[in-house]
């Protein structure tokens, strides 16, 4: 079932990725968890045919190919068409560029990292949760 995937975190940075770590960890959900340092790591995982994860969560501001730029091309290319994998931006941005910029790129969610752990927390957590019940619902092959 397409629920219990990988979920993808593209983050290049080591302490972001340790709070996401925790989060997952402390949720107990039991999708494996592959990172990725910047979005050039990212995209040549996700261009592999085989390779189709739960979800995408994306740091926006990264080195070699940012968050937006990512977006971009997952969006141009053909492989990516019939994968159906939900993108999600998380970003420490919450400025009104950002935030318009991110809704261009047909995001299915923007989260705010911010600095308050539990609050970051309940967001991951309802993104999951909403993905885990409604995944389904979105793919064209029920996968």
């Amino acid at each position: 079932m397409k629920k219990h995937r990988d979920i993808l975190i593209i983050e290049d940075d080591e302490d972001d990725r340790e709070i996401l770590q925790e989060i997952f960890r402390d949720l107990g959900y039991k999708n494996k968890l592959v990172f990725f340092h910047d979005g050039v790591e990212a995209l040549d995982y996700l261009r592999k045919p085989e390779v189709e994860p739960f979800i995408v969560i994306s740091d926006i501001n990264m080195p070699k190919l940012g968050g937006f730029e990512l977006r971009e091309l997952i969006l141009q290319e053909e492989i990516f068409m019939d994968k159906d994998i939900p993108y999600v931006f998380i970003s420490n941005a919450q400025d009104e560029q950002s935030v318009r910029q991110a809704n261009k790129l047909s995001i299915q969610d923007y989260i705010h990292k911010g600095s308050d752990y539990n609050s970051y927390k309940e967001r991951i957590k309802n993104l999951i949760d909403y993905w885990k019940e409604n995944i389904n619902s979105f793919t064209s092959s029920g996968k």
